[in-house]
């Protein structure tokens, strides 16, 4: 599974931060660049993405949120 979580990189460009489960270990991996910053309704979405996958990791399954986008 894998969650996209919008943020904005140094240049003001509309980025993903991405959440994914592999091998029962989640994984928050940044977009291309050194930094980014989280817009105010992005918070949630980050806590909700990395919640569900700590579920989905440890096998406690649920349906996903929203943000929730099928595996590439």
């Amino acid at each position: 599974m894998i969650w996209d979580v919008p943020v904005v990189d140094g240049l003001d460009r509309q980025r993903s931060l991405v959440v994914t489960v592999s091998d029962g270990r989640v994984a928050v991996l940044p977009p291309p660049g050194e930094g980014f910053y989280l817009p105010p309704q992005s918070i949630w979405q980050l806590h909700e993405a990395i919640r569900a996958a700590a579920l989905v990791a440890a096998g406690m399954d649920r349906t996903p949120p929203e943000t929730a986008r099928a595996a590439r």
